[in-house]
């Protein structure tokens, strides 16, 4: 089973990346997550019943989760954080309907 990963707002991000779960320091410490680490996009979908008992049928709807790939293997979701910034989020979400 994989560790308990604790949740943190997403103001946190930025002084929270240079620590390790174990209260390490991370070597060599990520300087800038933006210019650092490649924005990468998952979209996902989140299906729900709707409609009257008995002629139900499921409908799904995306939900585009932005992530930072850095090189040392770190990767962290970043969707809040992002839009947060620059409008990432919203940008991602024009490109994926472009699509």
């Amino acid at each position: 089973m994989p560790p308990v990963v604790e949740a943190f707002h997403a103001s946190e991000l930025e002084s929270r990346l240079n620590t390790l779960p174990s209260g390490k320091a991370r070597k060599p410490p990520i300087q800038e997550l933006k210019k650092d680490c490649e924005l990468k996009e998952l979209l996902q979908y989140n299906c729900e019943p709707e409609g009257e008992k008995g002629k139900q049928r499921v409908v799904c709807r995306p939900v585009l989760r932005l992530l930072r790939q850095c090189a040392n293997g770190l990767t962290v979701e970043t969707t809040a954080w992002e839009n947060r910034y620059d409008g990432t989020l919203e940008k991602a979400k024009e490109s994926t309907r472009a699509e």
